[in-house]
């Protein structure tokens, strides 16, 4: 999963504005579908994989209160990880690895994870480097574990807009901070029609998802409206 200098550099000025798009009703909503649809029991080990800056251990820590022993978070991006620090200082129980997710996955003692969340960073993989995403997965999550991959299938920006304008009045539809992390997300869905980033169909992902020993419980459209939305949501359990 080797990125050029280019992305490097890109993913790093991004995470600097990433958390704009938590002004952006349809990405709250999101993060509050996927974390509602985890099942977190009391002891849980929760594992966000590719966490950003945070969002949805945050939303974790909301939702759940103190049911899981062990909030943890693993992301590449070493300037993402500094915004999720010091978001979620406050917690004990959260620990942060700057590492790949799949090493970390590869490196992780099996069935030693209660729950997992993945959002929007399975589209960026090449179908090896998803293969290898989905055979830790498989093996980290304990039978009758709980997880939600969330990724985008489509590339564009209208389904999202479209279901924010509905939300948010026009006058704080968009302030800056939201302004600049979108037009980076045009860059990514530039990539994407590019064919720098190739997303996988919902129907590839469930193939692979089942092929890896996990059982997907419910799919849906997600990111812009359940019929036009640009991200799918699969939920899974290994039974």
């Amino acid at each position: 999963m080797a990125q050029s200098r280019f992305q490097i550099l890109f993913w790093s000025a991004y995470s600097r504005v990433y958390d704009g798009l938590l002004k952006l009703r349809p990405y709250a909503d999101l993060v509050a579908d996927s974390v509602d649809r985890l099942d977190v029991t009391e002891g849980a080990v929760v594992v966000d994989l590719g966490c950003g800056t945070g969002n949805c251990l945050n939303a974790v820590v909301a939702k759940y209160k103190g049911l899981p022993t062990e909030l943890i978070g693993v992301d590449s991006s070493p300037q993402m990880l500094k915004t999720a620090s010091r978001k979620l200082s406050s917690d004990r129980r959260i620990q942060l690895f700057n590492a790949s997710l799949l090493d970390w996955l590869g490196d992780r003692s099996p069935d030693s994870v209660d729950a997992a969340i993945s959002v929007n960073v399975l589209y960026t993989m090449q179908p090896s480097d998803r293969e290898r995403f989905w055979a830790g997965l498989g093996a980290a999550l304990k039978r009758g574990g709980s997880a939600v991959v969330v990724t985008t299938d489509r590339p564009g920006i209208g389904p999202v807009a479209k279901e924010h304008f509905a939300e948010v009045p026009l006058w704080r539809a968009f302030p800056p901070r939201l302004v600049a992390v979108l037009l980076m997300n045009m860059v990514i869905w530039m990539f994407e029609s590019n064919s720098v980033y190739d997303p996988a169909s919902l129907e590839t992902l469930v193939s692979e998802a089942e092929s890896a020993g996990l059982s997907v419980v419910e799919t849906q459209r997600c990111y812009g409206g359940s019929v036009d939305g640009v991200d799918v949501m699969l939920v899974l359990t290994r039974d």
